[in-house]
């Protein structure tokens, strides 16, 4: 089985028509899932864009694969998807943002991952190909002016040209066992696509989002922190704003170029390829009065959209199966028929492939520590851990106060209820599966004061006697010593 990994940036599962949202244009997205599955509860390791990467890429947990928050790069003992492949006869190409090596959001023009360098096509080089004076309009695009002044058209925006040497990889790797990745930066911020798209979004077509501005009473201080108090929009005046037709006419043009990545697979790759789409996480798009991401466990930026195609798999089916994109690694694996290493932290998500109705984890554990490393102006140290079991979610926020929802009655997240008592054993079952689950991956941030909360205390102060933590075994190609 070959494998074409198609990655966007920012993307919330309602800005893809698939996932029932009216309005959306999103015709190839929407396509894909008609022919695969779509999963509903498939979650970010972390709702940030670099430790989502690496998530995904080395299949371990952030704080474990090393790059725990934006702009720092996975521990060099940390083996990435492309490395992997390679070792077992694979082509490996990767093309788009990769914001993985720990120098800035655009990169730094150096192929890494293990991934082959003739398609690699991060920011770095997108900026030098576009020249200086292009570059720095790029990354000052506000208006339909600014795209129009600057020169922006289908040719030359950034993700028509990942699509561009996607599709040459695709036209070129001839018959050899391949994986491929095409990660978009859209629709990220800028927003830069052509103009029209911008100009054609209709923002009356988009439904208000229940939980719009709502009041953020018994949340953690820090998202308070986060809101301007003097800000109060109402839902029109919020859509037909600047930002939200950016954002979603930027979400339209790259789903013309994922289209154009899914009709080349159909035409030169169709019967042995497997096409995995997904985000590396949401926006909150001021669903709880909060924007983009950061340290918040909502749906909005947590709960991602996920979709998988394969030959002989079955289309247009659904599953309510918690996943991970802890699981893709894994999942990319048990396809290729190498065997899975204990130190991965996912699992296969071939059973629910094979069977909507099947279960292959019982919770998904999602991570949050700081924003970034080099650039300070917003945010800081906030360690959160959140596990669900695809009802309820807890959110511990280590150094304030903790969150409990009830996803079937509340999808919303309007009322937090950590000291409801009528939920108190779902909610302590929760906690304790979150610690043993720290322990169990050797989890260096763990701590027991993740165990000991104004709610519940299970966990005493200590210095020794922290369960042991042998390290699991790695691939077979790395030594016992790492």
């Amino acid at each position: 089985m070959n494998f074409v990994f198609i990655m966007t940036d920012s993307q919330p599962r309602f800005m893809v028509g698939a996932y029932g949202h009216k309005g959306v244009d999103t015709p190839n997205l929407d396509r894909l899932a008609s022919e695969g599955i779509r999963f509903d509860r498939a979650y970010t390791a972390c709702p940030l864009c670099t430790p989502a990467r690496a998530s995904i890429f080395s299949g371990l947990h952030p704080q474990l694969a090393g790059a725990w928050c934006n702009n720092i790069a996975p521990h060099n003992n940390v083996a990435l998807m492309g490395t992997i492949f390679r070792h077992h006869g694979y082509r490996a190409a990767y093309t788009g943002k990769w914001h993985l090596d720990g120098t800035s959001y655009f990169g730094d023009g150096e192929p890494g991952g293990g991934f082959e360098g003739d398609w690699w096509y991060d920011g770095k080089r997108y900026a030098e190909d576009i020249g200086r004076e292009m570059f720095d309009k790029y990354r000052k695009v506000r208006t339909i002016d600014d795209l129009r002044e600057g020169g922006f058209t289908e040719e030359n925006c950034w993700g028509t040209r990942v699509a561009d040497r996607a599709i040459d990889f695709l036209d070129t790797v001839g018959d050899e066992p391949f994986v491929l990745a095409v990660s978009f930066d859209e629709p990220h911020g800028p927003f830069v696509a052509p103009p029209q798209y911008w100009e054609r979004f209709d923002p009356d077509s988009i439904e208000r989002r229940g939980n719009f501005f709502a009041p953020l009473d018994r949340k953690p201080p820090i998202q308070q922190l986060q809101v301007d108090p003097g800000e109060e929009l109402t839902w029109e005046e919020h859509i037909h704003g600047g930002w939200a037709r950016a954002f979603y006419g930027c979400n339209s043009f790259i789903d013309r170029q994922i289209g154009r990545v899914i009709d080349a697979v159909d035409r030169l790759h169709a019967d042995d390829t497997m096409i995995i789409y997904t985000s590396d996480h949401g926006d909150q798009f001021r669903s709880h009065r909060l924007t983009g991401k950061g340290p918040m466990m909502y749906e909005e930026t947590c709960c991602v959209p996920f979709i998988v195609r394969a030959p002989g798999l079955g289309a247009g089916r659904t599953t309510n199966a918690l996943a991970s994109h802890l699981d893709i690694l894994p999942t990319m694996l048990d396809f290729a028929g190498v065997e899975r290493p204990d130190v991965l932290n996912g699992v296969s998500l071939r059973p629910v492939m094979d069977d909507p109705a099947a279960r292959v984890r019982t919770h998904a554990m999602l991570s949050f520590h700081r924003f970034a490393i080099n650039h300070d102006s917003h945010g800081e140290f906030y360690p959160i851990r959140c596990i669900t079991d695809g009802r309820y979610k807890l959110a511990i926020n280590l150094f304030e106060t903790d969150e409990l929802y009830d996803l079937a009655e509340d999808p919303w997240e309007l009322t937090n209820r950590i000291e409801d008592g009528a939920l108190a054993a779902a909610r302590d079952e929760l906690h304790d599966r979150l610690l043993d689950r720290m322990d169990a991956i050797r989890d260096p941030f763990r701590s027991w004061r993740w165990g000991s909360r104004t709610w519940r205390k299970v966990r005493k102060p200590a210095y020794w006697g922290l369960p042991g933590r042998a390290r699991p075994k790695g691939f077979a190609f790395q030594p016992d010593s790492l």
